[in-house]
């Protein structure tokens, strides 16, 4: 009797211990408010169907407008991400872009950039150039790809299950072209490159409009055949003040440079969205008349700065 005794107490005590872990960790499940849900985030492009994004990024901002979380989404068309139930503020724009910058930690500062860079880059000669003299304190920086954006000011999450969100992107960068027509000596240049001053900084999706202030774009020009010249490029706007003024640089490898005033043509553009500049005379120098060499220390002053003619 007392052996059996002894084995029914040894056999409660192993069931007893099975059981108090257990019963620990559903406690803890009950004590966890923490309210994390699943929720799909869809992409609409009906506003922008030739959109071509390669990612897309959404940003969540707390109510007192800081910074709650980012996601990026290999899909354009979104997917799925984890977050806490509660307010937020949502932006969102495409990703996975060369020389992008993202900065600001708040819903009505953040914006979206690019990077710094040489005002002669594209005939790789580094930054040491005659600037415009309203331009001379300008950034540099390089000219953005094509932008999709948007915002919602408030979205509410909740535990509810299948919830989803769909965010309508749209194009927010601006189109500019540039035509430099009857060009001389283009075909005895062999290096050319161009800048435009005035140019929006950033672009701020709180706002849906351009911010900081004006920097200057070096844009890579294509020969079109032997007198002509072009550009195609993105940028999030000019500064739509009516005193900034906007001038197209001409560089060259023989360190002479152009000067043009192109301010009418972007104020007075017939859409502010796709912007075209056109230059009708070019005259280059014939070879050997300047040269970038060690023995040329400064700028040749053949300097031209004219306003354009938009007839």
């Amino acid at each position: 009797m007392k052996t059996m005794l002894h084995l029914l107490f040894r056999l409660g005590l192993v069931v007893l211990l099975a059981v108090l872990p257990a019963a620990c960790k559903h406690k803890e499940l009950c004590e966890d408010h923490s309210h994390m849900v699943t929720m799909r985030v869809r992409f609409d492009w009906s506003a922008a169907p030739e959109a071509t994004p390669r990612t897309m990024v959404l940003h969540l901002f707390a109510p007192d407008g800081s910074h709650y979380n980012r996601y990026e989404f290999s899909s354009p068309e979104g997917g799925l991400i984890r977050v806490h139930t509660g307010s937020y503020g949502l932006q969102f724009h495409n990703g996975d872009m060369e020389h992008f910058v993202e900065r600001g930690s708040r819903y009505d500062n953040y914006e979206v950039t690019t990077d710094a860079r040489d005002l002669l880059a594209t005939i790789g000669r580094g930054s040491a150039a005659p600037r415009p003299e309203d331009a001379k304190g300008q950034p540099v920086r390089f000219a953005p790809e094509s932008i999709w954006a948007g915002c919602r000011d408030r979205f509410e999450v909740t535990a509810a299950t299948d919830q989803e969100v769909t965010l309508v992107p749209a194009e927010v960068t601006d189109f500019y072209t540039v035509e430099i027509r009857q060009v001389e000596n283009l075909d005895k240049t062999s290096e050319i490159g161009a800048a435009l001053t005035g140019m929006a900084e950033s672009y701020r999706p709180s706002s849906d409009s351009p911010a900081g202030g004006p920097v200057t774009l070096p844009i890579d020009l294509t020969r079109v055949d032997s007198h002509t010249l072009s550009a195609s490029f993105a940028a999030f706007g000019h500064c739509f003040d009516t005193t900034q003024k906007h001038t197209l640089s001409i560089y060259t490898g023989d360190k002479v440079y152009f000067h043009f005033d192109v301010t009418a043509q972007l104020h007075e553009a017939e859409d502010p969205h796709h912007v075209r500049i056109v230059i009708d005379h070019l005259k280059l120098p014939e070879p050997g008349s300047a040269g970038m060499d060690t023995s040329i220390k400064d700028w040749d002053d053949n300097v031209v700065e004219e306003d354009i003619n938009m007839n």
